[in-house]
């Protein structure tokens, strides 16, 4: 039910460019009738009523027969096509003769002669159109599946570069403590499960809840607490109404993670983290951002935020923007740049704070 009711708005835009291209296609026709001393808006008249009665019946023919084509080789679409195509252009131009008949345009004894008249010009017109529409329908979804392909490559690829880099650490983690706290070891190899579980779901799903992400984001701090102890230390303000939002996966996860690497880790006294989540201005915002010594130039390699910024601009496209460390301490601002040409999702640099990082992310609501 729901794919007819996706379709019935598509069929009606088709059927409206039918009508309208038959109008078109009757002034050049009559164009030419009228160079011949004939009358120019009759002309355009039986013109247009010949392309409506053949193209009005060709949208709603072909509109069903899609699918079925889609499952056919090459050549038997071309063969269902073409003789589809010549059925609809002797019922139309019998119609039209019948119609131009009962108004009193043609008589009755000169119908065949018109019928024939018609079909002829009606041919000449539809087969180059028809080809060439054809053509075109298929070289562009040729396109958008070679499209579609490279999309989910390049998605995989970037995607096998942040799921194992923190499965492998929270597993050394588990594997550290066994020999100390089995009970405890235990409790991490079970958010290590949850950890792996989510991995794989997510490859399906790569859009998830944000209430999701933040079991995955709590499981992977409490694993890392593991290594920590009381050096990591962490807040979450996630709005209620916001829990049922949907972001990349993993997105918060890679920000989180950086601000263990980078804030906490290299620390005698560790650091803090705070994850925040709330809505404003049809948007979902999201930060991280931590108490640590912050970036005095570029984000260094390994960040992962060139990782996150090209999965977004892969799954939200435009509409996602990603805002981290300034290239200096004492930068205020940063350049606007594009995050892919393909679909021009934007990142901007804002001031990083002498005592800490913050990264700032934000995504439509849906």
């Amino acid at each position: 039910m729901a794919a007819r009711g996706e379709g019935s708005p598509r069929t009606l835009a088709r059927i409206v460019r039918s009508i309208v291209l038959a109008a078109v296609l009757g002034v050049a026709i009559a164009g030419i009738f009228a160079a011949r001393g004939d009358d120019f808006w009759l002309s355009w008249l039986v013109s247009t009523l010949y392309g409506t009665s053949i193209g009005l019946p060709a949208v709603i023919v072909f509109d069903r027969l899609r699918g079925r084509l889609g499952t056919m080789r090459e050549l038997s679409q071309w063969f269902v096509y073409s003789g589809t195509m010549l059925a609809l252009i002797v019922a139309g131009s019998a119609v039209t003769g019948l119609v131009l008949v009962a108004v009193g345009l043609v008589p009755l004894a000169a119908f065949w002669d018109t019928f024939r008249f018609g079909f002829a010009v009606s041919l000449i017109i539809s087969v180059p159109t028809s080809v060439g529409a054809m053509t075109y329908a298929r070289l562009t979804s040729r396109m958008h599946a070679s499209e579609r392909v490279a999309s989910e490559a390049r998605l995989a690829s970037l995607e096998s570069r942040v799921r194992p880099h923190f499965l492998f650490n929270s597993l050394n983690s588990a594997i550290a403590l066994i020999p100390e706290d089995p009970a405890r070891a235990e409790q991490v190899l079970e958010r290590l499960a949850a950890l792996l579980r989510f991995s794989l779901d997510a490859q399906q799903a790569r859009l998830v809840p944000l209430a999701e992400e933040m079991r995955v984001v709590v499981d992977y701090l409490e694993i890392e607490r593991v290594r920590f102890g009381d050096r990591l230390r962490y807040t979450l303000d996630i709005a209620p109404a916001v829990e049922t939002q949907v972001i990349p996966a993993f997105a918060l996860q890679t920000l989180v993670e950086n601000s263990v690497k980078y804030a906490v880790a290299p620390r005698a006294t560790g650091g803090a983290i705070r994850v925040s989540a709330h809505a404003a201005g049809g948007r979902l915002h999201l930060a991280v951002e931590d108490d640590g010594p912050g970036f005095a130039g570029p984000p260094p390699a390994g960040h992962g935020l060139d990782t996150l910024r090209a999965r977004l601009d892969t799954l939200v496209g435009p509409g996602a923007t990603l805002r981290a460390p300034a290239t200096s301490a004492s930068a205020t601002t940063g350049a606007t740049s594009s995050a892919s040409a393909a679909t021009g999702a934007t990142s901007s640099a804002s001031a990083a704070s002498p005592t800490g990082a913050r990264v700032e992310l934000e995504v439509p609501l849906r």
